[in-house]
């Protein structure tokens, strides 16, 4: 038990900073804490992931409790600096009120005690699960700043591939219409009319499945560089799927028509519409495993040695 008061002390010194002491208004009137104002977030859906860090954290950790205790634990005075600065940039957020630098206050308290209690060793077999902690907080400067990005490299990159697929596409500004056609008596935008908004853009899902690919990235591979390809490559997937689902939605208003695959006015978004979703996560999940098995086909591969078995006869002795 006295071995765990320092942990626990930690903790309850955690739960002050995060769940009791009001830290920052925002944009808003009232001061909120750490948790009020992440929970706020993960009512969204570009965030919602960030409800599951901590208890996924907390299951590697509990997974890891064998290489954990493998290392000697030899606690370190060095902690000490991080528990400084991480009290250094909690209190300057407190005073500025931003939310960014309570987060990274919260996250160098926890990576400095732990180097103070346990050392850099046993620490460092903890680094997974606490960079998977930092999830829990949304980055919405992230989110203002790419959404506008994605969206017109959506536009952008659907275009040519319609273009190569010999499909007649017309941009008008972030809208994706179909061309006319006076053969067949179809105006602008008759077959589709797609505008590719916040959510179209890939925002939605793109932490997410930044969030997945960590996941999958650290259980599927064990070399560090192995892991890191894995996991950068989210990115780039998770364009391509959002790509794909938006092919998708303009091949089906082409085929049964835009009301049932993508809205009309009484209903913006229909059913199929929201359904797609789920295709950017198969699409990405599926780019991971392929890329995943060319990592174990090409660079995980035992070397070949080229000996060769040879089996001999072995006989009795006379006697």
């Amino acid at each position: 038990m006295k071995s765990q008061l320092p942990w626990i002390i930690l903790s309850a010194a955690l739960a002050l900073l995060t769940a009791v002491l009001p830290y920052a208004a925002g944009y808003g009137q009232d001061k909120k804490t750490i948790l009020e104002n992440v929970a706020m977030y993960w009512q969204n859906p570009t965030w919602q992931h960030g409800a599951l860090a901590l208890p996924v954290a907390l299951y590697i950790l509990w997974k890891r409790r064998a290489q954990i205790a493998a290392q000697p634990a030899r606690p370190s005075n060095a902690g000490f600096v991080l528990v400084i600065l991480a009290l250094l940039v909690y209190f300057v957020g407190y005073l500025a009120n931003i939310f960014y630098l309570g987060y990274a206050g919260v996250m160098l308290l926890i990576a400095g005690m732990a180097v103070t209690l346990s050392g850099f060793k046993r620490a460092w077999e903890g680094v997974f699960p606490w960079l998977m902690l930092g999830f829990s907080f949304p980055l919405i400067f992230l989110e203002s700043n790419l959404a506008i990005k994605l969206r017109y490299l959506m536009l952008d990159l659907t275009s040519s591939v319609l273009g190569l697929l010999n499909v007649g596409v017309v941009q008008e500004g972030t809208t994706l219409l179909s061309p006319p056609n006076a053969a067949a008596g179809r105006e602008l935008g008759d077959v589709f009319s797609l505008n590719i908004e916040g959510p179209c853009s890939g925002m939605r899902s793109l932490f997410a499945l930044m969030f997945v690919g960590a996941l999958f990235s650290y259980f599927r591979q064990n070399g560090f560089a192995q892991r890191w390809l894995l996991f950068l490559s989210t990115f780039p997937l998770a364009i391509i799927a959002n790509m794909v689902r938006i092919l998708v939605l303009l091949g089906a208003s082409t085929v049964v028509g835009q009301d049932f695959a993508i809205g009309n006015e009484e209903q913006e978004v229909s059913t199929f519409h929201f359904l797609t979703g789920i295709v950017t996560f198969l699409v990405a999940l599926v780019g991971l495993q392929s890329l995943s098995w060319l990592i174990d086909r090409f660079w995980n591969r035992k070397p070949h040695t080229g000996a060769k078995t040879v089996s001999r006869r072995v006989t009795a002795p006379a006697s």
